[in-house]
Order: C-alpha cells, then structure tokens, then sequence
C-alpha cells in the first residue's frame, strides 16, 4: 500500500511539470498482447485547438524495473528529464507486464496499430527510444520495422541476436553507453554498432561515457541538444 501510494504521488508530480495534467490519459490496447495492455499518452499543448494538424510521435520503452500494472511505475525513469523539454510531439509511454520477461515484438506492433488508429500521428516522423530493457526493445522493434521510424535513440541496450543490422542501415540511430556499467555490458552497444556500421550505415551516431553505472539515460535525456537532433529526422 504505502508502494502504491508512493507511486501516485509521483506519478502527479510527473505529470506538474507540464502544467497541463490534463492532457495526459490512460489507455488499453484494442488487441493487447502477451507484454502490454495498457499506455500513457501526453499530447502537446496545441493538439486539440489544431484538429487537423499530424504530430509527430515518440514511443517511450521503460526498463525492467518499471513492469507491472501500475501506469505511474512507467514514468518512473526518463520521462520526467523529456517532458522538462516541452516537445511538439505526442509521447506515448507503454508499461510492460510484470508476467512478461521483456517488451515482445507482437504486443509492440498491437500498440502501434492503436496509436495510428486512434491520434493524428505524422506517419514520416515517428521516434522511438529506451532505456535497459526498453533499449533493448527499442533495437528489436526498429530492426523488425526500420521502415516504421524515422530515428531511434536506444540507451544501454542489447539485442544483437535478435537483430538484422543490415536492414538498419538507412535508419538514423543515436545511440548511447558508459563504459562501466555493471548491469549491462557496454560490449552489447559496441558489437550493435559495429555491426550496424559493417553493413554500411553512416547514420548511426554512438557516444560512450567512462562513468555513470548503468544509468545512461538521464544526462541524455536531459540534453536538449538530442531532441534538436531527432526533430531534425524525417523520413
């Protein structure tokens, strides 16, 4: 009980930093699958008073502290240090199910499906990023759709077994890793890299910190200079 409480709480901070709680709501997947039922959407400011302008569309994937069935444990990490920017986009923050080990491809394209279907969404600037195991999701779900995004910015991720480098290598990547995290080896972003580059890419960017442990998100996050980058990516 006082977990819960404790999360509420922060989850109405979380949303204060806007100053617009309002545009802030949960949803339920039409067709959930085996690692997601429900999400977060934040919409920008202007998107109700311009009905027939498209935003673009940042998917946000938590790591594997964050599961479970309370929405607020989503916003938890890297959420709080990209709403401070005030973005133009619509963020949409999945919270993977505590029975599920990882994000699943089929659960993620379920939530994308429903994003399309149900916002405005400018289909030529959709951005996706993660941290953990949500880096690890951000690399399997652009690497089985590279078609579907037009950056990605995975963060102390892994999943090159899982992966099709070569089918990346037009895709924008920003990419990110410290040198000592002990969660993590900072070996899994290297081998995806060089992978990636082997294949020809020219557009994936790779910056490795010495210090930070495993947490490589929120100096990131915090950077308004990535945001300048990703606006800047278009398909």
């Amino acid at each position: 009980m006082i977990r819960y409480a404790t999360y509420t709480i922060l989850f109405t901070i979380i949303f204060s930093f806007s100053g617009r709680a309002q545009d802030f709501s949960e949803r339920t997947i039409s067709h959930p699958g085996a690692s997601i039922k429900k999400y977060l959407v934040y919409l920008p400011d202007k998107y109700r008073r311009r009905s027939i302008q498209r935003w673009p569309v940042l998917f946000f994937l938590h790591g594997k502290g964050e599961r479970g069935d309370d929405l607020s444990r989503a916003t938890i990490t890297g959420v709080p240090e990209i709403l401070k920017h005030d973005l133009p986009f619509i963020l949409i923050v999945p919270q993977c199910k505590l029975t599920a080990p990882t994000w699943e491809l089929p659960s993620l394209d379920s939530l994308y499906e429903d994003v399309k279907r149900s916002l405005r969404i400018d289909t030529n600037r959709i951005y996706l990023t993660g941290l953990s195991m949500g880096g690890y999701g951000t690399w399997i779900w652009a690497s089985a759709h590279p078609e579907r995004f037009a950056a990605i910015v995975p963060i102390a991720g892994y999943g090159l077994s899982r992966m099709n480098p070569c089918g990346m290598k037009e895709l924008p990547i920003y990419t990110f890793h410290n040198t000592d995290d002990p969660t993590i080896k900072v070996s899994e972003t290297r081998k995806i890299v060089q992978a990636i580059k082997a294949c020809g890419s020219t557009q994936i960017y790779y910056k490795e910190s010495p210090t930070g442990g495993h947490d490589a998100w929120t100096n990131v996050y915090r950077d308004p200079a990535l945001f300048n980058w990703l606006s800047r990516q278009k398909k």
